[in-house]
Protein backbone atom coordinates (compact mmCIF):
# COMPACT_ATOMS: atom_id res chain seq x y z
CA UNK A 1 0.00 0.00 0.00
CA UNK A 2 1.24 3.48 -0.81
CA UNK A 3 1.60 5.66 1.77
CA UNK A 4 -1.17 9.16 2.00
CA UNK A 5 1.80 11.20 2.45
CA UNK A 6 2.58 10.71 -0.92
CA UNK A 7 -0.11 12.33 -1.98
CA UNK A 8 -0.68 15.96 -3.01
CA UNK A 9 -2.92 17.94 -0.77
CA UNK A 10 -3.78 19.49 -3.88
CA UNK A 11 -5.02 16.41 -5.54
CA UNK A 12 -8.72 15.91 -4.80
CA UNK A 13 -8.78 12.14 -5.82
CA UNK A 14 -8.59 9.68 -3.03
CA UNK A 15 -5.66 6.77 -2.93
CA UNK A 16 -7.33 3.96 -4.46
CA UNK A 17 -4.94 1.51 -3.24
CA UNK A 18 -6.05 1.91 0.30
CA UNK A 19 -8.13 -0.66 1.76
CA UNK A 20 -10.77 1.60 2.82
CA UNK A 21 -10.82 3.18 -0.60
CA UNK A 22 -11.19 -0.57 -2.22
CA UNK A 23 -14.33 -1.33 0.09
CA UNK A 24 -15.96 2.27 -0.03
CA UNK A 25 -16.23 1.74 -3.98
CA UNK A 26 -17.01 -2.18 -3.44
CA UNK A 27 -20.22 -1.15 -1.18
CA UNK A 28 -20.81 1.74 -3.77
CA UNK A 29 -21.07 -0.82 -7.10
CA UNK A 30 -23.13 -2.96 -4.88
CA UNK A 31 -25.35 -0.54 -4.44
CA UNK A 32 -25.85 0.71 -7.96
CA UNK A 33 -26.22 -3.71 -8.50
CA UNK A 34 -29.38 -3.50 -6.29
CA UNK A 35 -30.68 -0.50 -7.83
CA UNK A 36 -29.94 -1.77 -11.21
CA UNK A 37 -31.55 -5.02 -10.48
CA UNK A 38 -34.77 -3.84 -9.38
CA UNK A 39 -35.18 -1.56 -12.23
CA UNK A 40 -34.97 -4.56 -14.51
CA UNK A 41 -36.45 -7.25 -12.32
CA UNK A 42 -40.20 -7.38 -12.82
CA UNK A 43 -40.82 -10.91 -10.84
CA UNK A 44 -39.29 -11.80 -7.27
CA UNK A 45 -38.10 -15.31 -8.32
CA UNK A 46 -35.52 -13.17 -11.13
CA UNK A 47 -34.25 -10.81 -8.18
CA UNK A 48 -32.00 -12.40 -7.03
CA UNK A 49 -30.64 -14.21 -10.00
CA UNK A 50 -30.29 -10.97 -11.71
CA UNK A 51 -28.99 -9.02 -8.86
CA UNK A 52 -26.10 -12.13 -8.91
CA UNK A 53 -25.38 -11.75 -12.68
CA UNK A 54 -25.78 -7.80 -12.43
CA UNK A 55 -23.14 -7.88 -9.15
CA UNK A 56 -21.36 -9.35 -11.07
CA UNK A 57 -20.56 -7.35 -13.79
CA UNK A 58 -20.47 -3.96 -12.29
CA UNK A 59 -17.99 -5.49 -9.48
CA UNK A 60 -15.70 -6.58 -12.73
CA UNK A 61 -15.86 -3.10 -13.92
CA UNK A 62 -15.39 -0.94 -10.68
CA UNK A 63 -12.18 -3.47 -9.79
CA UNK A 64 -10.94 -2.97 -12.80
CA UNK A 65 -11.07 0.77 -13.22
CA UNK A 66 -9.96 0.75 -9.13
CA UNK A 67 -7.25 -1.74 -10.06
CA UNK A 68 -6.07 1.02 -12.68
CA UNK A 69 -6.21 4.48 -10.79
CA UNK A 70 -4.07 2.48 -8.04
CA UNK A 71 -1.46 2.21 -10.80
CA UNK A 72 -1.71 5.30 -11.96
CA UNK A 73 -2.52 7.05 -9.07
CA UNK A 74 1.25 8.26 -8.41
CA UNK A 75 1.56 9.90 -11.95
CA UNK A 76 -1.80 11.72 -12.06
CA UNK A 77 -0.83 13.03 -8.99
CA UNK A 78 1.82 15.17 -11.12
CA UNK A 79 -0.67 16.36 -13.22
CA UNK A 80 -3.35 19.00 -12.75
CA UNK A 81 -6.51 18.21 -11.07
CA UNK A 82 -8.70 19.19 -13.95
CA UNK A 83 -6.44 17.14 -16.19
CA UNK A 84 -6.22 13.78 -13.58
CA UNK A 85 -10.18 14.45 -13.13
CA UNK A 86 -10.58 14.07 -17.09
CA UNK A 87 -8.00 11.12 -17.15
CA UNK A 88 -9.65 9.63 -14.74
CA UNK A 89 -13.10 10.09 -16.68
CA UNK A 90 -11.79 8.61 -19.24
CA UNK A 91 -10.44 5.57 -17.48
CA UNK A 92 -13.84 4.62 -15.78
CA UNK A 93 -15.75 5.11 -18.94
CA UNK A 94 -13.05 2.69 -21.10
CA UNK A 95 -13.00 -0.01 -18.47
CA UNK A 96 -16.87 0.31 -18.98
CA UNK A 97 -16.68 -0.24 -22.48
CA UNK A 98 -14.09 -3.12 -22.83
CA UNK A 99 -15.83 -5.04 -20.23
CA UNK A 100 -19.35 -4.31 -21.64
CA UNK A 101 -17.96 -5.34 -24.88
CA UNK A 102 -16.30 -8.09 -23.55
CA UNK A 103 -19.45 -9.48 -22.29
CA UNK A 104 -21.40 -9.34 -24.81
CA UNK A 105 -19.02 -11.38 -26.93
CA UNK A 106 -18.93 -14.13 -23.82
CA UNK A 107 -22.38 -14.29 -24.54
CA UNK A 108 -22.99 -14.61 -28.07
CA UNK A 109 -19.72 -17.53 -27.97
CA UNK A 110 -22.09 -19.42 -25.27
CA UNK A 111 -25.44 -18.40 -26.57
CA UNK A 112 -24.94 -17.55 -29.95
CA UNK A 113 -28.04 -15.53 -31.81
CA UNK A 114 -30.21 -16.89 -34.18
CA UNK A 115 -31.00 -13.55 -35.84
CA UNK A 116 -27.66 -11.73 -36.13
CA UNK A 117 -29.56 -8.69 -35.16
CA UNK A 118 -26.36 -6.58 -33.46
CA UNK A 119 -28.91 -3.57 -32.03
CA UNK A 120 -29.43 -5.01 -28.74
CA UNK A 121 -25.45 -5.43 -28.08
CA UNK A 122 -25.19 -1.88 -29.41
CA UNK A 123 -27.45 -0.63 -27.02
CA UNK A 124 -26.21 -2.90 -23.86
CA UNK A 125 -22.74 -1.40 -24.51
CA UNK A 126 -24.29 2.21 -25.19
CA UNK A 127 -26.46 2.16 -22.03
CA UNK A 128 -23.66 0.55 -19.88
CA UNK A 129 -21.43 3.81 -21.03
CA UNK A 130 -24.16 6.12 -20.33
CA UNK A 131 -24.77 5.14 -16.94
CA UNK A 132 -21.02 5.02 -15.96
CA UNK A 133 -20.83 8.53 -17.12
CA UNK A 134 -23.66 9.89 -14.93
CA UNK A 135 -22.49 7.81 -11.86
CA UNK A 136 -18.66 8.71 -12.83
CA UNK A 137 -19.70 12.66 -13.46
CA UNK A 138 -21.43 12.29 -10.10
CA UNK A 139 -18.76 10.91 -7.97
CA UNK A 140 -15.86 12.98 -9.43
CA UNK A 141 -18.03 16.01 -8.20
CA UNK A 142 -18.61 14.53 -4.63
CA UNK A 143 -14.82 13.64 -4.25
CA UNK A 144 -13.52 17.77 -5.77
CA UNK A 145 -16.73 19.07 -3.42
CA UNK A 146 -14.88 16.79 -0.63
CA UNK A 147 -11.64 17.67 -1.23
CA UNK A 148 -12.45 21.67 -1.34
CA UNK A 149 -14.35 20.56 2.25
CA UNK A 150 -11.31 19.03 3.62
CA UNK A 151 -8.81 22.23 2.38
CA UNK A 152 -10.96 24.46 4.28
CA UNK A 153 -10.92 22.95 7.28
CA UNK A 154 -7.23 22.23 6.89
CA UNK A 155 -6.69 26.15 6.79
CA UNK A 156 -9.28 26.96 9.40
CA UNK A 157 -7.27 24.67 11.52
CA UNK A 158 -4.05 26.18 10.25
CA UNK A 159 -5.61 29.33 11.56
CA UNK A 160 -6.13 27.84 14.74
CA UNK A 161 -3.04 26.79 15.51
CA UNK A 162 -1.63 29.82 14.62
CA UNK A 163 -4.16 31.75 16.77
CA UNK A 164 -2.86 29.13 19.71
CA UNK A 165 1.11 29.72 18.89
CA UNK A 166 0.12 33.38 19.52
CA UNK A 167 -2.26 32.87 22.63
CA UNK A 168 0.49 31.31 24.42
CA UNK A 169 2.70 34.81 24.47
CA UNK A 170 0.83 37.51 26.56
CA UNK A 171 -0.26 36.71 29.92
CA UNK A 172 2.00 33.69 30.25
CA UNK A 173 5.60 36.15 28.77
CA UNK A 174 4.37 38.50 31.66
CA UNK A 175 3.87 36.15 34.43
CA UNK A 176 7.12 34.57 33.95
CA UNK A 177 9.65 37.51 33.03
CA UNK A 178 7.77 39.22 36.84
CA UNK A 179 9.13 35.67 38.53
CA UNK A 180 12.33 35.85 36.69
CA UNK A 181 12.84 39.32 37.45
CA UNK A 182 12.08 38.53 41.43
CA UNK A 183 14.68 35.24 40.95
CA UNK A 184 17.51 37.47 39.16
CA UNK A 185 19.21 38.94 42.52
CA UNK A 186 17.97 36.11 45.58
CA UNK A 187 18.26 33.11 43.17
CA UNK A 188 20.72 33.93 40.32
CA UNK A 189 20.69 29.97 39.03
CA UNK A 190 16.87 29.43 39.54
CA UNK A 191 16.47 32.37 37.36
CA UNK A 192 19.40 31.28 34.84
CA UNK A 193 16.99 28.27 34.69
CA UNK A 194 13.69 29.35 34.10
CA UNK A 195 15.03 31.98 31.47
CA UNK A 196 15.95 28.52 29.67
CA UNK A 197 12.74 27.21 30.44
CA UNK A 198 10.94 30.06 28.80
CA UNK A 199 13.06 29.73 25.42
CA UNK A 200 12.01 26.20 24.96
CA UNK A 201 8.56 27.04 25.66
CA UNK A 202 8.54 29.67 22.90
CA UNK A 203 10.87 28.00 20.25
CA UNK A 204 8.25 25.39 20.39
CA UNK A 205 5.13 27.29 20.05
CA UNK A 206 7.03 29.61 17.42
CA UNK A 207 8.04 26.49 15.57
CA UNK A 208 6.11 25.64 12.64
CA UNK A 209 5.02 21.97 12.11
CA UNK A 210 1.96 20.55 11.94
CA UNK A 211 3.10 16.56 13.51
CA UNK A 212 5.21 16.67 17.15
CA UNK A 213 6.64 13.63 19.17
CA UNK A 214 4.95 12.63 22.61
CA UNK A 215 8.41 13.07 24.02
CA UNK A 216 8.49 16.70 22.47
CA UNK A 217 5.25 17.40 23.50
CA UNK A 218 5.65 16.42 27.03
CA UNK A 219 8.93 18.18 27.27
CA UNK A 220 6.72 21.20 25.96
CA UNK A 221 4.67 20.72 29.39
CA UNK A 222 7.63 19.89 32.02
CA UNK A 223 9.07 23.48 30.64
CA UNK A 224 5.91 25.38 30.67
CA UNK A 225 4.95 23.53 34.09
CA UNK A 226 8.29 24.32 35.64
CA UNK A 227 7.72 28.24 34.97
CA UNK A 228 4.43 28.16 36.43
CA UNK A 229 5.91 26.51 39.45
CA UNK A 230 7.65 29.68 39.73
CA UNK A 231 4.34 32.16 40.73
CA UNK A 232 2.43 29.38 42.46
CA UNK A 233 5.14 27.48 44.25
CA UNK A 234 4.15 24.72 46.30
CA UNK A 235 0.47 25.07 45.23
CA UNK A 236 1.19 23.19 41.97
CA UNK A 237 2.05 19.50 42.44
CA UNK A 238 2.65 17.79 39.23
CA UNK A 239 2.16 13.38 38.94
CA UNK A 240 3.48 11.60 35.94
CA UNK A 241 2.17 8.22 34.85
CA UNK A 242 4.06 7.77 31.48
CA UNK A 243 4.62 4.52 29.77
CA UNK A 244 8.28 3.76 28.27
CA UNK A 245 9.14 3.47 24.56
CA UNK A 246 6.63 5.55 23.79
CA UNK A 247 8.30 8.73 23.07
CA UNK A 248 8.78 8.91 19.41
CA UNK A 249 5.04 8.24 19.06
CA UNK A 250 4.05 11.02 16.05
CA UNK A 251 0.90 13.45 17.32
CA UNK A 252 -0.44 16.98 16.22
CA UNK A 253 1.59 19.75 17.77
CA UNK A 254 0.20 21.43 20.74
CA UNK A 255 -1.99 18.52 21.69
CA UNK A 256 -1.14 18.78 25.19
CA UNK A 257 0.37 22.04 26.22
CA UNK A 258 -3.11 23.83 25.86
CA UNK A 259 -4.97 20.92 28.09
CA UNK A 260 -1.86 21.59 30.74
CA UNK A 261 -2.20 24.83 30.42
CA UNK A 262 -6.05 25.01 31.46
CA UNK A 263 -5.50 22.41 34.50
CA UNK A 264 -3.45 25.19 35.52
CA UNK A 265 -5.34 28.13 34.75
CA UNK A 266 -9.49 26.57 35.45
CA UNK A 267 -7.53 23.82 38.48
CA UNK A 268 -5.06 24.88 39.89
CA UNK A 269 -4.76 28.93 40.00
CA UNK A 270 -8.39 29.38 41.31
CA UNK A 271 -8.30 26.94 44.35
CA UNK A 272 -5.56 28.58 47.61
CA UNK A 273 -4.80 25.30 48.62
CA UNK A 274 -3.46 24.74 45.17
CA UNK A 275 -3.47 21.20 44.39
CA UNK A 276 -1.90 18.20 41.74
CA UNK A 277 -2.50 17.52 37.93
CA UNK A 278 -2.23 14.27 37.06
CA UNK A 279 -0.91 13.58 33.28
CA UNK A 280 -0.52 9.95 31.78
CA UNK A 281 0.41 7.84 28.95
CA UNK A 282 -0.06 4.60 27.95
CA UNK A 283 -0.47 1.89 24.98
CA UNK A 284 -3.57 -0.36 24.66
CA UNK A 285 -3.29 -2.66 21.40
CA UNK A 286 -2.80 -0.09 18.47
CA UNK A 287 -3.55 2.84 20.15
CA UNK A 288 -1.97 5.69 22.58
CA UNK A 289 -4.03 6.89 25.33
CA UNK A 290 -3.71 9.87 27.30
CA UNK A 291 -4.57 11.74 30.08
CA UNK A 292 -5.03 14.73 31.87
CA UNK A 293 -6.67 15.78 35.19
CA UNK A 294 -6.85 18.64 37.33
CA UNK A 295 -9.04 19.09 40.78
CA UNK A 296 -12.41 21.37 40.14
CA UNK A 297 -12.29 24.70 41.88
CA UNK A 298 -14.79 26.37 43.97
CA UNK A 299 -16.62 28.35 40.68
CA UNK A 300 -16.53 25.10 38.08
CA UNK A 301 -18.69 27.05 36.15
CA UNK A 302 -15.73 29.17 34.69
CA UNK A 303 -13.31 26.16 35.24
CA UNK A 304 -15.33 24.33 32.29
CA UNK A 305 -16.23 27.67 29.96
CA UNK A 306 -11.75 27.91 30.19
CA UNK A 307 -11.51 24.25 29.36
CA UNK A 308 -13.89 24.43 26.02
CA UNK A 309 -12.20 26.69 23.99
CA UNK A 310 -9.34 24.53 24.01
CA UNK A 311 -11.22 21.11 23.98
CA UNK A 312 -13.21 22.31 20.74
CA UNK A 313 -10.03 23.65 18.92
CA UNK A 314 -8.19 20.23 19.46
CA UNK A 315 -11.23 18.13 18.75
CA UNK A 316 -11.11 19.38 15.62
CA UNK A 317 -7.47 19.24 14.63
CA UNK A 318 -7.86 15.70 15.41
CA UNK A 319 -10.93 14.92 13.48
CA UNK A 320 -8.72 16.22 10.32
CA UNK A 321 -5.50 14.58 11.32
CA UNK A 322 -6.78 11.29 12.16
CA UNK A 323 -9.34 11.38 9.64
CA UNK A 324 -12.16 10.42 12.52
CA UNK A 325 -10.23 7.84 14.24
CA UNK A 326 -8.85 9.88 17.51
CA UNK A 327 -11.43 10.23 20.58
CA UNK A 328 -11.34 13.38 23.01
CA UNK A 329 -13.64 12.66 25.92
CA UNK A 330 -13.97 15.34 29.06
CA UNK A 331 -16.00 14.53 32.24
CA UNK A 332 -16.20 15.17 35.91
CA UNK A 333 -15.07 12.40 38.27
CA UNK A 334 -14.54 12.50 41.89
CA UNK A 335 -14.43 16.01 42.01
CA UNK A 336 -11.75 16.49 39.44
CA UNK A 337 -12.05 17.48 35.65
CA UNK A 338 -10.41 14.67 33.54
CA UNK A 339 -9.67 14.93 29.35
CA UNK A 340 -8.74 11.65 27.60
CA UNK A 341 -7.15 11.50 24.54
CA UNK A 342 -7.25 8.21 22.59
CA UNK A 343 -4.82 8.37 19.41
CA UNK A 344 -4.28 5.56 16.85
CA UNK A 345 -0.72 4.98 16.41
CA UNK A 346 0.72 4.55 13.15
CA UNK A 347 3.17 5.93 10.32
CA UNK A 348 -0.07 6.09 8.39
CA UNK A 349 -1.53 9.43 10.29
CA UNK A 350 2.07 11.37 10.31
CA UNK A 351 1.83 13.69 7.34
CA UNK A 352 4.80 15.93 6.17
CA UNK A 353 5.41 18.63 8.54
CA UNK A 354 4.89 22.49 7.13
CA UNK A 355 7.67 24.90 7.12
Amino acid sequence: MRDEGSFSNHFFLPDFCRDSTLLLVILIAELLAVVLTLAHSGTSEHFWRSLALISLFVQWIALGWVALLCRLGAWLNRLAPAAAAAIAYAIVLLITLTVSALTVWLANRVMPSTTGDTSLDAQFVLRNALICAIVAAVGLRYMYMQHEWKRNIEARTGARLAALQARIRPHFLFNSMNSIAALIRSRPTVAETAVLDLAEVFRSALEEKDWSTLSEEFELSRHYLALESLRLGDRLQVEWDVESDLGDVRLPALSLQPLVENAVYHGIQPRPEGGAIRIGAHRSNTSLHISIDNPLPSDSTAQHRGNGIAVSNLKERLALAYRGEARLETRVDDGRYLVQLTLPMGDNYARHDRG
